[in-house]
């Protein structure tokens, strides 16, 4: 049985990502951190090590991942998954390599243990992922005595990942009770919308983006009653460039936090809130974690606008900036003049935003 010790994962992010414009795609932010930070900690309770197989940027993923080790591949031209794999048989001792994709930050938990089983228990030397519907070969545990015939399969210039692992003593493994964990992000608008994946929250999220003074609180105020009649739960993050503190110096709740309580919870009849000091923002994906089952229809963004999230971007003529460029992110804009841009909304008719995010959610 491949025993887990003796088992190195391999995180493939050695393409040249066109969909993505040729950005590098595991360093692309997904809830609050890159691609390849939730796929790291999804994989460090499962193998001996990981690996990068990255051909570009070596100095920030070194920076960004200090002991994480990367190589490259020895083939040029970048030449695929296949590529990064001979690499790391070639570049790495282990007898077993786990291999997964950079932009798929769901790998199961129990990717590894359930690879290992089947190539155990049908003696194969390549166990790969299906989710019932599809294959997932960049999701797959690998013996090096493949090693030979990889070489061979390259060198005559294929490059099909399936093709070469069918000619091999392969077995599909099952992980149908769980298909959402292969979702990967190919390009922008994947990745925008996948930040209101299940996975990472169950509740749709809307940013309402704008330059200060172009009035999002003020928008926000007015069109949460809009929403609220049309029958959504709406809850909202706002972010403030300001040390915010809802406590008041002197109550009881303010001097036991100050005494070194952390978190503190206060309550009444009407509400209660937790308070928890940080050292840094806490991270997007956290904040939202927070709205978890509480039968929310919609969750408003003011601010945040680094996040890569579906946005209503807001723009005055008296605003002395230029409106903003539209990005993969933009489903509407919201102004007070007329502009030649699709879903094109009048910053000051409430109703007409809130029928706009209505009909969103109801096509989502």
């Amino acid at each position: 049985m491949a025993e887990i010790n003796n088992i190195t994962a391999v995180i493939l992010s050695g393409g040249l990502a066109r969909r993505f414009n040729g950005v590098e795609k595991g360093l692309q932010h997904f809830a609050g951190k890159a691609l390849i930070s939730h796929i790291i900690e999804r994989l460090e309770p499962q193998t001996c090590k990981i690996f990068l197989n990255i051909n570009r940027l070596h100095h920030e993923y070194a920076q960004k991942y200090p002991n994480i080790p990367h190589y490259s591949d020895k083939l040029n031209n970048f030449q695929g998954p296949l590529s990064g794999m001979l690499s790391g048989f070639e570049q790495i001792e282990s007898e077993y390599l786990l291999f997964v994709p950079c932009d798929s930050p769901f790998v199961p938990h129990n990717l590894c243990q359930k690879l290992a089983t089947a190539l155990r228990i049908n003696q194969a030397q390549i166990a790969y992922a299906h989710d019932g519907e599809r294959a997932h070969p960049t999701f797959c545990l690998i013996h090096r005595s493949i090693l030979p015939s990889l070489i061979s399969y390259l060198a005559c210039g294929e490059r099909r990942v399936l093709q070469f692992f069918h000619s091999q003593r392969y077995v599909a493994v099952d992980f149908s009770e769980q298909p959402g964990a292969f979702q990967n992000f190919n390009c922008a608008e994947e990745l925008a919308s996948g930040q209101i994946s299940p996975h990472f929250c169950k509740t749709p999220i809307l940013a309402i983006t704008g330059y200060s003074g172009t009035g999002k609180t003020t928008l926000l105020e007015k069109l949460i009653p809009h929403l609220s009649e049309k029958g959504l739960k709406v809850g909202l993050i706002k972010h403030s460039h300001h040390n915010v503190d809802i406590d008041k110096a002197g109550k009881d709740s303010y001097r036991l936090r100050q005494a070194g309580a952390n978190p503190t919870m206060i309550a009444c009849e009407q509400r209660w809130a937790l308070m928890t000091e940080t050292q840094t923002m806490a991270s997007f994906e956290t904040l939202v974690a927070q709205f978890a089952d509480k039968g929310l229809d919609l969750i408003l963004v003011e601010g945040f606008k680094h996040e890569q999230l579906p946005k209503i971007q807001l723009h005055r003529k008296t605003i002395e900036k230029p409106l903003p460029e539209m990005d993969d992110f933009t489903i509407a804009t919201a102004t007070d003049y007329p502009i030649e841009r699709d879903n094109r909304l009048d910053i000051n008719n409430v109703e007409q935003i809130a029928e706009f995010i209505s009909s969103y959610l109801n096509h989502k």
